[in-house]
């Protein structure tokens, strides 16, 4: 689950942060990148049933394309509490990058959510690359 996002700091040749300034209080301010990384919780195993997409590139449900998703998962309702900037580990395996979670080691990323009266459908979207601009 996507908790927020923070900034980048520049990091020193032994990979601490750099303060930029030290208040009046002594509170220290990092130099920072200008760039921001996405923060996730740790991830959660589950079950569900899930389909690859296919059929016709015409074919539309809750107004996506079948070519705008990779597959689909199928939940009993409310059973997990994911949404649109959800990450699926499905086949690779879950990475950390110095100590943090790697939100590029998943392979999907949840492209739509479909409720229905008894189930939840989550439509997938295989990711390369993570970043803010193609999560939102």
């Amino acid at each position: 689950l996507l908790l927020g996002e923070q900034p980048i700091y520049v990091l020193d040749d032994e990979g601490n942060k750099i303060v930029d300034y030290v208040d009046t209080e002594g509170n220290e301010y990092y130099r920072e990148t200008g760039e921001k990384e996405l923060l996730y919780s740790e991830p959660v195993s589950f079950y569900g049933n899930i389909g690859m997409s296919g059929g016709e590139v015409e074919a539309q449900e809750f107004g996506l394309s079948t070519s705008d998703y990779d597959a689909v998962l199928i939940m009993n309702k409310n059973e997990l509490p994911i949404d649109e900037t959800s990450l699926i580990w499905h086949l690779s395996e879950v990475l950390y990058t110095n100590g943090k979670l790697d939100a590029n080691s998943a392979d999907y990323r949840i492209r739509k959510v479909a409720p229905s009266i008894n189930q939840t459908k989550y439509k997938k979207e295989k990711i390369a690359y993570l970043t803010t601009s193609n999560l939102y």
